[in-house]
């Protein structure tokens, strides 16, 4: 028994019916000093007088005792007629947390009277008074304040309780940094003072130093960002402030914060209603005004719609009149107008089936080439302001005949100038194309007669020139005959190509080339043993202005390799290359006729010579607007340059 009770972290007691002290453990010395009594001594008589109820009871009573900060909780539990047992239960955290649950209870309490009052109250400052007082006596502090935040960073003294009377609603309290108002404003917490003669943050305002206030708090009332002012409360006395205590004047001041929105908000709305009903007497006169100027505006525009009327009459009557197919439609293609024409001939349907749909909705009356022809010619006129008259083909539904027309389109706009839509007027030239087309049949069998005439003319005069050259035993005449001989069959081959291909003004030059290469040859009666021909030739096609002056240059080019490449009966290479160069933009093709013969000498200039061949060949180059360069080395190479427009 003497064991347990000594190890037992609360007090234990044992007392007699007298109320005598017979033992006490270790952590019961402090309940005998609460009584300042000891081991062995009489309690005081109230604690006697409860010893015995519980004996003569028989049954257990409890009490509460504080000894300094502890609050225990002390049973005394009979164990015969003579004896008590007293057992003590330290219970001040229960206590605490009732405390704490009493004090909260009461600041709901009073922050629910703050929401009554601001519901009651006709006016914000008999709000702010009562929430004041209220604050002040639920803290019970001496004084509790309203700062008003006004447009110079100062703050007015709105409202408060235990001030001087004339002080609320008139003095000003400095709102600078290093005042406890101002310090409050950029604080992210609230400012709690405990001693404000020790106070290092800011120094105490004058009307807190009037009134020796020694503690204190602030919180802001409202955002940081737009903040109505401060609510503070303090007292003369020191003293620490609690969480709860901070908590709960943060509610109030967002309490107050939020009514005061609210109370704004109010008022805005009660002027924006005044302002409103201002301009709805405004807006109703003007309307009434409005209402006979629009009767007005009906009865002429009534007259205006039947004028209007009449017109598109008129215009139908005009388009129905016009003996062409016309048609007009919106910028998405969508038919707004057109004449009977159009409709019938072009489509086979009445006006009504056609206004309204889009072009791409008779894809069985017009081609898809001819639906994109159309829309790509209306790009160039909408963003080019270019109106390109232009061919398409359709299959009239009228006799199911594919004819020609020739589209003529113009935009037309809205009254602002905007480009609204696009006319159209297709004009038959189905009797024209076909008119056209033997007319141009006429003159190709016309111009393959001249040529296959010219043809045989030169190559008489090409056998006209070997006869007479016969008659001569002068070297020098008989190659004067046969460099003439050679110019007429460069141009007679010319005409014989474009008589064969029927093509009238383009010549497949390779191929002339070719031929013109072998006639060559053969005219010099040099077998391909001796002489080798070597051709890199691309397709090309030239018209006849620039063909014959190039055919003449080869063939002198290529006689000259002929005629002086070649001495002592010496083999060798003739090379022809046509082509077009990469990256030069000055030049079309370039053609270079080459040899690997003995050379050219060193003192003949050859664009400043007596030889007939080469001043022909610098006058012909001229004639098509080349160039012609000289490339010595191996033999004798010229690099011609020409543009083919």
């Amino acid at each position: 028994m003497e064991q347990f009770p000594s190890k037992n972290p609360n007090p234990v007691l044992r007392l007699d019916k007298n109320g005598t002290v017979l033992y006490s453990n270790s952590p019961g010395e402090s309940l005998l000093q609460k009584w300042r009594v000891g081991v062995g001594e009489k309690l005081p008589s109230y604690i006697g007088d409860f010893v015995q109820r519980v004996i003569s009871l028989n049954s257990p009573e409890k009490m509460e005792v504080k000894v300094g900060k502890k609050v225990y909780l002390i049973t005394f539990n009979p164990l015969s007629e003579e004896s008590v047992n007293v057992y003590g239960f330290d219970i001040s955290g229960q206590k605490e947390l009732e405390e704490k649950l009493r004090i909260k209870e009461k600041h709901h309490d009073v922050l629910y009277k703050i929401g009554r009052i601001a519901l009651t109250s006709e006016s914000l400052q008999t709000f702010m008074d009562e929430s004041v007082k209220l604050v002040a006596s639920t803290l019970k502090l001496e004084y509790c304040k309203i700062l008003e935040l006004l447009p110079d960073g100062n703050f007015l003294l709105r409202a408060g309780v235990g001030w001087k009377p004339g002080l609320v609603g008139k003095a000003v309290i400095d709102g600078k940094m290093e005042s406890q108002a101002g310090y409050t404003l950029f604080s992210k917490s609230p400012v709690i003072v405990e001693n404000l003669t020790e106070e290092k943050r800011f120094s105490a305002p004058p009307i807190l130093e009037e009134y020796d206030v020694v503690s204190g708090m602030s919180v802001v009332i409202g955002n940081r960002e737009n903040p109505f002012g401060v609510l503070g409360a303090h007292s003369a006395k020191k003293r620490k402030f609690t969480g709860e205590d901070t908590h709960f004047l943060n509610s109030v001041s967002f309490l107050i914060a939020e009514v005061i929105k609210r109370r704004r908000a109010e008022e805005e709305l009660r002027q924006h209603r005044e302002q409103l009903e201002e301009l709805i007497k405004e807006r109703t006169s003007e309307l009434t005004k409005a209402n006979e100027q629009l009767s007005r505006e009906i009865a002429g525009r009534k007259q205006m719609e039947k004028a209007l009327q009449n017109n598109v009459n008129f215009l139908e009557t005009v388009l129905n009149a016009i003996p062409a197919p016309v048609f007009y439609r919106n910028m998405d293609y969508i038919y707004q107008g057109c004449n009977e024409m159009f409709a019938r001939h072009i489509l086979g349907l009445p006006k009504e089936k056609v206004v309204g749909h889009s072009v791409d909705e008779f894809k069985k009356e017009f081609s898809e080439e001819t639906i994109d022809s159309s829309k790509h010619y209306d790009g160039i006129l909408v963003n080019e302001g270019v109106s390109l008259p232009h061919e398409i083909k359709i299959k009239c539904a009228e006799d199911g005949e594919v004819r020609n027309f020739l589209v003529h389109k113009a935009t037309y706009s809205d009254v602002a100038g905007n480009v609204i839509g696009i006319v159209g007027v297709l004009l038959d030239i189905t009797k024209r194309k076909k008119a056209e087309e033997a007319l141009l049949k006429t003159e190709n069998l016309r111009k393959k007669e001249i040529h296959h005439r010219i043809k045989n003319n030169l190559q008489v005069i090409s056998s006209l020139l070997s006869l007479q050259a016969e008659h001569f035993s002068d070297e020098k005449v008989k190659e004067a005959f046969q460099d003439s001989q050679n110019r007429v069959i460069s141009m007679s081959l010319i005409h014989e190509e474009l008589y064969k291909t029927g093509d009238s003004e383009t010549l497949d030059f390779t191929a002339y080339l070719q031929k013109l290469a072998t006639e060559l040859l053969q005219s010099y009666k040099i077998g391909t043993e001796d002489i080798r021909l070597k051709m890199d030739l691309e397709n090309a096609s030239l018209k006849m202005d620039t063909a014959i002056p190039l055919g003449i240059i080869v063939s002198e080019l290529v006689s000259n390799s002929l005629k002086h490449a070649f001495p002592m009966g010496r083999n060798g290479e003739i090379r022809i290359k046509l082509h077009r160069p990469e990256n030069d933009e000055t030049s079309q093709f370039m053609l270079t006729v080459s040899d690997d013969g003995v050379g050219m000498p060193e003192n003949i200039d050859f664009r400043n010579t007596p030889s007939l061949g080469l001043q022909l060949v610098n006058a012909l180059v001229e004639q098509i607007n080349g160039s012609i360069e000289l490339e010595k080395g191996v033999g004798t190479g010229f690099r011609i340059r020409f543009k083919e427009d």
